[in-house]
């Protein structure tokens, strides 16, 4: 085994123990869930009945005088019309506000997991840099690597390796300049950098073919930055969830291929006539059962049956599973057409 290959170990075991803890995580979110339900469900009901006895109490007082021709009393039944619709609606009410914060809760999990990844990234591209400095065999291509760190300044500095990158620079062009330390701090690091990147970008314009410097990617595994779907392509179709749940999974998926097409419980059947000719040319279909109406459900079957496909159910309201299934999904019909190709 190379030491690339260790890197590249290193990286996925990283990224393995950073899901598996955002899935248990998830899994412990989703046993709480209906205790944290019905706790809202007591509030909301605690918070809206006694407004209700209060309007339904002076209604009476208009009753006891025979008054039925007030605009005061037809705003009251009005009030009291919508309360009652509030505490009918409030289950769902309820449950919709612990999924908003358990998902924020995942996202935050997320974000963690991501940024740990991303700075053992940058820690590797700093070594890369490094590397790409001490290689430069002469004063012009020592000041060219100026343009290539100059790209890697946000990521350099999120982990403070700028100026160790920069002094690193100065020291290898006055190493190889005949006339001696020409190369110096001028302000900050950062604005050192800039100089040096200007003349750069002068010496480039004064050749016919300029060196133009890069950094090999040895310690990192890409030259990208991590995005655990980047790489992902495919039409999904989702039934079911909520709009909160589906905003969130359409964001980690923003620099993806993926083309995802959802109706949630909020959109309702009309929605999912309009839907359900997307799933013919679906690569992968999702029912979240977690949130999903019966009707909603029933109507995604039937047509997932006639366009003889077979759905994958997923029995949640967090947003760590429906990614996971997206990915796995994607990435097993990805596989099994690179085989029936090579068959």
């Amino acid at each position: 085994m190379e030491i690339s290959e260790l890197s590249e170990l290193e990286s996925s075991v990283r990224s393995l123990l950073g899901l598996a803890k955002v899935e248990l995580e998830e899994q412990r979110l989703q046993q709480r869930r209906e205790e944290q339900v019905q706790a809202a469900l007591n509030e909301i009901n605690q918070r809206l009945e006694p407004l209700l006895e209060q309007v339904e109490a002076m209604i009476k007082q208009f009753d006891e005088r025979d008054i039925s021709d007030s605009s005061a009393r037809q705003k009251l039944e009005e009030k009291a019309a919508d309360i009652r619709r509030q505490l009918e609606e409030a289950p769902f009410l309820a449950a919709q506000t612990v999924d908003r914060q358990t998902i924020a809760h995942e996202e935050r999990l997320l974000d963690e997991q991501l940024l740990e990844q991303t700075n053992h990234w940058r820690a590797a591209l700093k070594t890369d840099l490094l590397e790409m400095i001490t290689e430069q065999q002469d004063f012009f291509s020592a000041t060219d690597a100026a343009i290539a760190i100059r790209g890697y300044i946000h990521d350099l500095k999120a982990i403070n390796a700028l100026e160790e990158l920069v002094e690193a620079l100065i020291n290898q062009i006055n190493a190889l300049s005949e006339e001696g330390p020409v190369a110096r701090l001028r302000g900050t690091h950062e604005q050192t950098l800039t100089f040096i990147y200007n003349k750069a970008l002068e010496n480039r314009a004064r050749v016919e073919r300029a060196a133009e410097v890069q950094p090999r990617t040895r310690h990192r595994t890409s030259e990208k930055r991590p995005n655990p779907y980047v790489g992902l392509s495919g039409k999904v179709v989702v039934f079911g969830g909520h709009d909160r749940l589906a905003s969130s999974v359409r964001n980690r998926l923003r620099d993806s291929g993926v083309d995802l097409v959802w109706c949630t419980a909020q959109d309702g059947l009309q929605l999912a006539q309009q839907v359900e000719n997307h799933i013919y040319t679906a690569d992968l279909l999702l029912i979240v059962t977690g949130y999903a109406s019966h009707s909603l459900t029933e109507k995604a079957m039937q047509v997932a049956h006639k366009a003889n496909k077979t759905p994958e159910m997923i029995n949640t309201t967090g947003m760590t599973r429906v990614l996971e299934a997206i990915e796995f999904g994607l990435k097993t019909k990805l596989l099994a057409s690179q085989y029936s190709r090579s068959a």
